[in-house]
């Protein structure tokens, strides 16, 4: 008699490498995972949920670089077709050749692909201005915050370069 031990299965790993968690996306955005088996890995999807449940139908994503054993895998994902505004979860499913699975930890984003308010102006557009000139604007962004204001003056055949403005009051 001798005895038998049996060889365990390949398993797969896998995990988010970009958006970072937390991150503000919008519009067209790229999901890389680095997914690894020791096995082939057959098939590697990106998943979309909101707070109801799957968003999203299964992602296909594609091999972008290294191999089907060692890869990073890519999709770039348009949110403003299939999501609203707001808070999501995104995770991974890789499967290798033996049908072993493996669904990455989340990966939280916000959504926004709403453009900031901006409104109260001045100089208003087109006005004759010399001298010093204050440049004043009212800009919110109540889903994801207002991470800076910038201007730039412009005439025919010439620009400034862009102005960073300062927090006159309010807060971001």
């Amino acid at each position: 008699g001798s005895d038998f031990y049996p060889l365990a299965a390949a398993s797969v790993h896998g995990i988010i490498i970009a958006p970072n968690a937390m991150a503000n996306v919008s519009g067209s955005f790229l999901v890389n995972a680095s997914v690894n088996s020791s096995a082939t890995v057959a098939k590697v999807n990106l998943t979309v949920w909101n707070n109801t449940g799957n968003a999203t139908g299964l992602v296909p994503m594609s091999l972008g670089a290294g191999s089907t054993t060692t890869g990073w895998w890519n999709v770039t994902f348009d949110s403003t077709t299939l999501l609203t505004d707001g808070f999501y979860n995104l995770s991974v499913n890789g499967t290798n050749v033996d049908g072993i699975i493996n669904i990455s930890k989340n990966v939280s984003v916000l959504v926004d692909n709403t453009k900031a308010n901006v409104t109260g102006v001045a100089p208003v557009n087109d006005s004759t201005q010399s001298g010093i000139m204050v440049i004043n604007a009212s800009v919110n962004d109540s889903l994801s915050r207002v991470l800076n204001a910038t201007f730039r003056i412009v005439s025919p055949g010439t620009a400034t370069a862009w102005i960073f403005a300062t927090l006159g009051s309010g807060s971001i």
